[in-house]
């Protein structure tokens, strides 16, 4: 077995595995950020403090909601500041204060590189056949 055949082995084990991997995490990512449904973004404020801050906000149909302020972005706000807010249509009582486009956004990074992998192993794979 020479370097030309060991290259050309490597070549087709990296393209299966990054195409079908790589695709497969990529898929898994845009499920996982698609499957947990339309966020929408709005303005909200702190109100009242220390461990009884809340966060208020009007839904789209201006009904006010309020959620306990304990997240990391809201931990050093004082009553009055305002905070982003993300929060459902269905059920608008639920927030969160950080964007939702993060979501599976690992997955989604780590198939790219992978797919990239495998598509650089299938082309010289295809290189290998002609030299």
């Amino acid at each position: 077995m020479d370097v030309h055949d060991i290259a050309g082995l490597l070549s087709e084990i990296l393209t299966l595995v990054g195409l079908l991997l790589g695709g497969g995490l990529y898929l898994t990512g845009l499920a996982v950020r698609d499957l947990r449904g339309r966020w929408v973004r709005t303005e909200g404020v702190i109100a009242g403090a220390g461990a009884g801050a809340v966060i208020r906000w009007f839904d789209g149909t201006g009904e006010v909601h309020e959620s306990p302020a304990t997240t990391h972005e809201t931990a050093r706000l004082e009553p009055g500041d305002d905070v982003p807010v993300w929060f459902r249509p269905r059920s608008p009582s639920r927030c969160r204060t950080y964007a939702p486009d993060h979501d599976g956004k690992a997955l989604r990074l780590t198939g790219l590189i992978l797919l990239g992998v495998g598509v650089a192993a299938g082309m010289l794979g295809f290189v290998l056949l002609f030299v």
